[in-house]
């Protein structure tokens, strides 16, 4: 009886250890703001922007001038973007070189 009574508390535990990590990894996405230097159909170049003023700036001075900026990659066709959009990039890795590069998850055009 106590057997039974121990393995269903320990079922019960392991359950909602594992939905409680599932709901935390998509609480913690990470994020990324900032302006589209170049797109083509799967890859999205971003950087920060500068200032209070958005200027938009060609893929190799971004490059020349040490600006924070990722390349994203993305599974599926990128469609409706384009340079000099400012944008809000979702992604789940993203390497440590300059520029980053990254597997993006999700992009929106922000106003």
């Amino acid at each position: 009886m106590m057997k039974r009574f121990y393995l269903s508390l320990l079922l019960l535990l392991g359950v909602v250890a594992i939905l409680g990590c599932e709901e935390q990894i998509q609480e913690n996405e990470i994020v990324m703001e900032g302006i589209v230097a170049a797109v083509d159909a799967h890859e999205v170049f971003v950087y920060e922007e500068q200032d209070a003023e958005t200027m938009i700036l060609p893929e190799e001075e971004v490059i020349s001038k040490s600006i924070q900026a990722s390349y994203f990659g993305f599974d599926e066709e990128i469609s409706g973007i384009e340079v000099g959009d400012k944008v809000k990039v979702w992604y789940d890795a993203l390497d440590t070189s300059l520029p980053g590069s990254g597997h993006g998850t999700k992009i929106v055009i922000l106003d």
